[in-house]
């Protein structure tokens, strides 16, 4: 690899560090701000904690690339840091996906890599620094334990980086399932930017990398890095960006109450929709299905499946409908003939503009499927 190849990967590696550092900045100051909620500030300084140890992998990549005996002697770091990252992501993405169960992490996640820093460690121990270089970087010289056990490890980065995004892509999906019939906030509740995320990371960044630290003297492989560390530099962004500005829904366990008795008589279409006529419970932007609960002296999965039943929908689309109403309305009184699109779309119940157009997208396609 010629010199000037390797300062363009050094700074490439570099990047994802620094972001991930600022990142890691504005998560601990958030979540200082965050102590009226426990969980929120948990879930930020977890997430900060996530940001360093993402940090000393890549910092580990650019040892790789500039200086191969620093690398050596880093290599227990950095081994255990790209296996911590994508357990902490896992983990991260546990407790904002969570559906109210009080499941807890199970401990065999770091199994695998405390004992691979521990034959790290060993290996450290066992087998000189120049040794270590020379079985890294695919020269010839003796050490065939160290030089499996280098390959075996890589072959788990590979694994880790694909199985853990995949786990978390259906966590995402559990979750979106049970969440359309538990709060009417579509955009906030939906994690698209963490799905896209997930997507993302299984793309661009097991093989690369696997092929880079492997030794695989191809070109190509070195571009597909720069686009693993591009990759993670917009995670990082993302990640911060979305937390920062709560995109997510948390259905925190204290909050989600058994289930109460269902009433001896039944509810009715009719009795129902006067309810969401006279009382307009959908005008509240962070409304949930438990919040219709008490008052309608039923609970929340017998109403789930009324909803579903009597109106083919689940209650997050339900509840659009009705806003998506509101808002047509609003847009016909003369009171309002001054107020921008922006202002009716929050009188009308929705959370922000972007669950507006999410709702009305949504809407849209159910009519054209009833027209097919």
């Amino acid at each position: 690899m010629t010199t000037d190849m390797k300062l363009i990967e050094a700074f490439a590696f570099s990047a994802p560090i620094i972001c991930a550092v600022i990142c890691m900045v504005m998560m601990l100051m958030d979540a200082r701000a965050s102590l009226h909620n426990p969980l929120e500030k948990r879930l930020r300084t977890f997430l900060a904690l996530a940001y360093l140890v993402s940090s000393l992998g890549w910092l580990g990549m650019v040892f790789y690339v500039l200086s191969p005996r620093t690398f050596a002697s880093y290599y227990t770091v950095f081994i255990l840091a790209l296996m911590l990252d994508q357990v902490m992501i896992y983990r991260f993405v546990s407790l904002i996906t969570n559906t109210g169960g009080r499941r807890k992490f199970n401990r065999l996640h770091l199994v695998i890599p405390l004992f691979l820093t521990a034959v790290s460690v060993v290996n450290a121990i066992l087998v000189p620094v120049e040794q270590q270089v020379r079985l890294i970087y695919n020269d010839t010289g003796s050490g065939t334990w160290f030089r499996i056990t280098y390959v075996t490890t890589t072959i788990l980065f590979v694994v880790y980086n694909s199985l853990y995004p995949a786990l978390n892509l259906r966590n995402i999906h559990r979750y979106r399932l049970f969440i359309v019939n538990y709060s009417a906030d579509a955009y906030s509740t939906s994690l698209g930017w963490l799905t896209f995320i997930q997507i993302l990371i299984l793309i661009t960044v097991p093989l690369p990398l696997a092929g880079l630290l492997i030794g695989i003297p191809a070109t190509a492989i070195s571009y597909l890095v720069l686009l693993g560390a591009l990759s993670y530099f917009i995670n990082y962004l993302i990640l911060c960006y979305n937390l920062l500005n709560n995109n997510y829904l948390i259905i925190q366990t204290d909050t989600a109450e058994p289930d109460m008795p269902a009433v001896a008589t039944p509810l009715d279409r009719k009795h129902f929709e006067r309810y969401l006529r006279d009382k307009k419970p959908y005008l509240d932007p962070k409304l949930r299905i438990t919040d219709l609960v008490t008052v309608l002296h039923t609970n929340r999965s017998y109403l789930s499946g009324f909803i579903n039943k009597e109106y083919n929908m689940n209650f997050c689309s339900l509840i659009n409908c009705c806003r998506l109403e509101e808002l047509d309305r609003l847009r016909l009184q003369s009171s309002n003939a001054e107020k921008n699109n922006m202002d009716l779309v929050l009188m009308a119940g929705f959370s922000s503009y972007r669950s507006y157009l999410r709702a009305k997208s949504e809407q849209d396609e159910m009519r054209l499927l009833k027209v097919f």
